[in-house]
């Protein structure tokens, strides 16, 4: 998933986090009834994530200009879907529909869990306990376009994306806000993933942090699905025992509580990760030859 971020979305996490956890957020002023079709003091097993109905996850697309922006591309007649048999994990996918033919566009796995600070440095976090969202799994794709140089294919991907990167993590944090939740987590399980998130991600333990900035540091001169594809086919080699570097799965957060925002960005942070990125090396060995990434 592509992210480009945009001011709007700068905008809103701006505004987010000087509200206090109870007003409303963002752009989307319509009754709750109608868009979120809450039951309150019930617990609802047809209901996403416990709060969001069917109809209110198709009124959220229109209103964020996701249909307008699908039906551009061709999809015109989508089709929401939620699976919420299993308590823990909600899943949400959005077809489009021609005929008895049903093209899968994007497809999400939701669930909540807690998530302690623990920092290898004294902070007044550490031992505080947060509930986030935690996102399972996330694939937007575009099953009508194929990849092209300019457009690779990335491991993991059967189709290129859809380009609502932005917009698919601005309703990730307005669901996040209107469940009391505190932050997002994301648990890449591609190079690629952690790459692109780490704009607005930071890994929970600086050691994760700087392993990712290492390998950003030593193959820089490779674009990003060379070095996902490198890592993907064990030619990713850790200089320092010359063995293929496996990818490491480790959780991503972007808090949505000002204190922690600022623990990501405060010189200790990242005086720690700076500090664990001396110990890692990278390259890519020199007779591996990417044949993959146009196929």
């Amino acid at each position: 998933m592509m992210i480009r971020l945009s001011k709007r979305f700068n905008d809103f996490i701006e505004k987010s986090l000087s509200l206090d956890w109870h007003e409303t957020i963002g752009p989307l002023e319509i009754s709750e009834d109608d868009l979120f079709n809450r039951n309150i003091g019930k617990r609802s097993e047809n209901l996403f994530m416990g709060y969001f109905s069917v109809n209110g996850l198709k009124i959220i697309l229109d209103r964020y200009k996701i249909s307008s922006k699908l039906a551009k591309k061709g999809f015109t007649n989508l089709k929401v879907e939620i699976n919420t048999t299993d308590p823990y994990k909600h899943k949400f996918i959005l077809k489009n529909t021609t005929g008895e033919a049903e093209e899968k566009l994007i497809e999400l796995v939701l669930r909540r869990d807690y998530i302690t600070v623990d920092m290898p440095f004294n902070t007044p976090l550490n031992g505080r306990k947060f509930e986030a969202l935690v996102v399972e799994w996330l694939k937007m794709q575009n099953p009508r376009t194929g990849f092209t140089r300019s457009k690779s294919r990335l491991p993991g991907q059967d189709y290129p994306g859809l380009g609502i990167g932005s917009e698919a993590l601005e309703l990730l944090v307005l669901a996040a806000h209107r469940l009391g939740l505190h932050a997002i987590i994301n648990i890449p399980d591609h190079y690629h993933n952690a790459f692109l998130y780490s704009k607005i991600f930071n890994y929970e333990k600086p050691y994760d942090q700087a392993k990712l900035a290492a390998i950003m540091r030593d193959t820089k001169k490779y674009d990003v699905s060379e070095v996902a594809w490198a890592i993907e086919e064990k030619a990713l080699l850790d200089v320092n025992g010359l063995k293929p570097v496996d990818w490491f799965v480790a959780k991503q957060v972007f808090p949505l509580y000002k204190e922690w925002v600022y623990l990501y960005k405060s010189n200790r942070y990242r005086y720690e990760v700076y500090k664990e990125m001396k110990k890692f090396k990278f390259k890519i060995d020199k007779n591996w030859i990417n044949r993959r990434k146009y196929l």
